[in-house]
């Protein structure tokens, strides 16, 4: 073997190494940005994130694709499905604007405090 081949291994190799680490690694931050858990999925696939980077690291060729597979499941029970990455399931516009109507009734009723609406209100709106 000349040293030309030799280090076109090494080469490979090393690229081979980063992709498994790298996928490996967005696999366990993805898992967790879902927020995928333990018993979620019943079978060989119930694992958290963690489960999920040492299956990709340690056995790339098989586990990766089954997380992939499984990706659309995990985002269907957790409530992230359709969404963008980094964005939550926040309830809507509407739902907020429905609900701080319904809190200045109760006011106007006497029902709740000035206190307890400001309250309420500074926490739908998350302030």
């Amino acid at each position: 073997m000349s040293d030309n081949d030799a280090a076109s291994n090494i080469v490979g190799f090393v690229i081979v190494f980063l992709i498994v680490l790298g996928s490996s690694i967005w696999v366990f931050f993805d898992a967790k940005s879902i927020g995928v858990k333990k018993g979620q999925i019943k079978g060989v696939v119930d694992m958290g994130p963690a489960g999920w980077f040492v299956l990709c690291l340690g056995m790339w060729i098989v586990g990766f694709p089954v997380y992939l597979a499984n990706r659309s499941e995990f985002k269907r029970i957790n409530g992230k499905a359709g969404l963008p990455s980094g964005q939550s399931t926040a309830a809507p516009a509407v739902d907020i604007d429905q609900q701080l109507r319904r809190l200045a009734k109760l006011k106007e009723d006497g029902v709740i405090s000035q206190a307890d609406f400001d309250e309420k209100k500074k926490s739908l709106l998350g302030l």
